[in-house]
């Protein structure tokens, strides 16, 4: 739990990782939607994976999986696309 690739560093990647997949304009769409839908308020990670897909029109679940519900870290030739 306490982990910190686990709790600050594997998040950023993750974030970084799906930049690099879908573009930087699909990207901060993603940001500037879940700042304004979600501020001041509370989400889920379920709640990020789908607004991810529908601003992005992408099928995401392999990607969330293998970035925050898979033990060990990806390698670069496991993540998907």
């Amino acid at each position: 739990m306490f982990d910190t690739f686990a709790v600050y560093t594997r998040p950023a990647m993750m974030l970084h990782v799906l930049r690099t997949r879908v573009g930087d304009a699909a990207f901060f769409g993603i940001l500037r939607a879940w700042t304004a839908g979600h501020a001041g308020g509370n989400a889920t990670t379920a709640d990020f994976a789908a607004l991810a897909e529908r601003e992005t029109g992408l099928e995401l679940d392999r990607f969330f999986e293998a970035w925050l519900f898979t033990p060990a870290r990806p390698r670069q030739s496991e993540i998907p696309s």
